[in-house]
């Protein structure tokens, strides 16, 4: 299961994870953050669910050709996991395995707002925090806008960016592997 701590965040992260609440409430908006820290076993399963075994055998393979071998046995030791589709990224390759990222719902009236189009001001209040304290609000993004989501780096996956021995320091670094 996911983290909703603020506290698993890297410190600059959560730094802004409350400023980013701070500013939303001077506008009036209360939002609730719902999704810290997701370990990259939680990434593997999330991954895993509604996909054939053949689509995560293609993803096993394509980590080990770009040299990510303990991210392949990750997601192969998981195991079977069913469910409804959730996330397009595997173990690695979302910035909430590395404690750089947060998801979170305006509240309207106490209960959370979860479509885009029921609360827009709320929304994009929100958003404009997430841009002042100098983060990523995926709900700027074109091609798959995911309004919850804030993150400290630019870009969707992390792999696309560093090598392998990048990666493996920044998790290790941050003890989440």
């Amino acid at each position: 299961m996911a983290s909703r701590d603020l506290n698993d965040l890297t410190k600059e992260v959560k730094e802004k994870a409350i400023i980013v609440t701070e500013v939303c409430k001077e506008a009036s908006v209360d939002i609730l953050i719902y999704c810290t820290l997701r370990s990259l076993q939680e990434q593997a399963r999330l991954f895993r669910q509604s996909r054939s075994i053949s689509e995560i055998t293609l993803k096993i393979e394509k980590f080990r050709s770009r040299g990510f071998y303990f991210l392949a046995e990750i997601l192969e030791e998981v195991g079977p996991s069913s469910g409804p589709h959730v996330t397009n990224a595997g173990p690695g390759e979302s910035w909430h395995n590395y404690a750089e990222a947060w998801d979170a719902v305006p509240l309207v009236n106490g209960k959370p707002a979860w479509k885009y189009t029921d609360a827009k001001e709320y929304w994009d209040a929100y958003g404009e925090a997430v841009r002042q304290v100098g983060m990523y609000w995926a709900g700027d993004w074109i091609s798959f806008r995911e309004y919850p989501h804030a993150q400290l780096r630019i870009g969707g996956n992390p792999l696309k960016n560093m090598a392998p021995d990048q990666i493996k320091e920044i998790l290790t670094k941050n003890k989440l592997i």
